[in-house]
């Protein structure tokens, strides 16, 4: 049988193995440390999965960076394990997989109790990024992945200079991500650095992010990891998305619902009540936004000292900005996807299944009308049309949920 050890921050805490198709991950004895996935506790010492474990799947680039390991690897699509193997050194969350004979140790530590730590401000300029966007897109494709990040447009890994105001693109261990234009959607990183924003007025926890042009004068949106932070970004905490909580593949994260993620934060957070409120709140703000692609991985929870919580909010953009759709949510509603109204936001999902009491309802209606959404709008780098729809969205959903 291969096998991959597998590291809680520095600590081996089992090992994955493979044998044909089938898959087993085995906690060590005396292995005493947080578990590796919350949908694998202590109790459960062995595990075995007729396919690649979808915890672990998880954990796999996707999109452009999925293309430049595939490339670089010369691995084949299929080859889960071939591609774990060749991005274990630096994966999201606290976990480090290395192969089983691997003359080295993980970069990376976690802290019992620890919580999300904090990075000194950065206030980058206009001249932050002294590359063109082809670089940026390019740089990962030109050396061979060892990292993942997840989601499918372009990402790179990167460290904040501050001596010499710049990023500086990484190969491993990056504390921020710079998500240049992509060719399909040039507009991107102004729509998510102006949605960000809003979420931020709106009182929901985001991440530091912002909006910087490249050398060559095209947008590139840039925000802070929250999962790592300290000297070299070595202090890790667990972060997992919906999807590899529930056990879905990232090929499914369409194939879920809203309800199901508020039962996941019942059943996973230390402070369910208040995570479901803010749970709501996000969903509300993401319809109103146009935010039609809150898929399985775009909801993570994160371990923050005692408390297993909702992660900073990230992947907020109008796509329908950018896209030609129909649908208004990614995840189904009481089996819908369109015709989302007041009864269907404010009464099932807010009253019933996250059980937001009415004083606390007000508020956040309130706090979404009065935020200044045509002063922010406005105020971006997005074009003036694309301002004015936006806008125009905002307004008419505004207007269906009746504040």
């Amino acid at each position: 049988m291969n096998r991959l050890n597998v590291f809680v921050g520095d600590s081996l805490s089992g090992t994955l193995g493979r044998q044909g198709n089938t898959h087993q991950f085995k906690y060590l004895p005396d292995y005493v440390g947080p578990p590796v996935f919350l949908g694998i506790p202590l109790k459960e010492k062995e595990l075995s999965w007729s396919e690649f474990p979808p915890a672990f799947d998880g954990l796999l680039p996707e999109g452009v960076l999925l293309e430049q390991l595939l490339a670089k690897w010369r691995l084949d699509r299929a080859d889960k394990w071939g591609q774990l193997i060749a991005v274990g050194r630096d994966l999201n969350g606290f976990l480090t997989v290395l192969p089983e004979d691997a003359d080295e140790v993980p970069f990376g530590k976690v802290t019992p109790g620890q919580k999300m730590g904090k990075r000194a401000p950065i206030d980058p300029d206009k001249n932050a990024l002294p590359y063109a966007t082809t670089e940026l897109v390019t740089f990962h494709s030109k050396r061979k992945l060892q990292m993942s990040i997840s989601g499918v447009q372009p990402k790179v890994s990167a460290v904040f200079a501050r001596a010499d105001g710049y990023f500086r693109p990484v190969e491993q261990n990056g504390g921020y991500i710079l998500k240049p234009s992509p060719q399909a959607y040039p507009t991107a990183p102004e729509n998510e650095a102006l949605t960000m924003e809003l979420a931020r007025q709106a009182g929901i926890a985001v991440p530091r992010c912002g909006w910087l042009p490249s050398k060559d004068g095209l947008g590139v949106f840039w925000i802070e990891r929250f999962d790592r932070w300290g000297p070299g970004n070595r202090n890790r905490l667990r972060c997992e998305d919906m999807g590899q909580i529930i056990g879905a593949p990232s090929s499914w994260k369409y194939l879920g619902s809203l309800e199901k993620i508020a039962d996941v934060i019942r059943e996973q957070c230390s402070n369910p009540r208040l995570q479901l409120v803010r749970f709501f709140e996000r969903v509300l703000f993401c319809w109103l936004s146009g935010n039609a692609d809150m898929h399985l991985k775009n909801w993570s929870l994160i371990e923050n000292g005692p408390l297993i919580e909702l992660s900073p909010a990230y992947d907020f953009l109008n796509t329908h900005l950018l896209l030609d759709e129909d649908e208004e949510s990614a995840l189904e509603l009481d089996g819908k996807k369109v015709g989302f109204n007041s009864d269907l936001l404010v009464d099932y999902l807010g009253r019933e299944v996250c059980q937001v009491n009415d004083r606390m309802m007000d508020r956040i209606l309130q706090r979404l009308a009065g935020l200044q959404w045509d002063l922010t709008i406005h105020a971006s780098h997005l074009s003036v049309d694309d301002s004015l729809q936006y806008l125009r969205i905002v307004q008419e959903r505004m207007n269906r949920l009746g504040i």
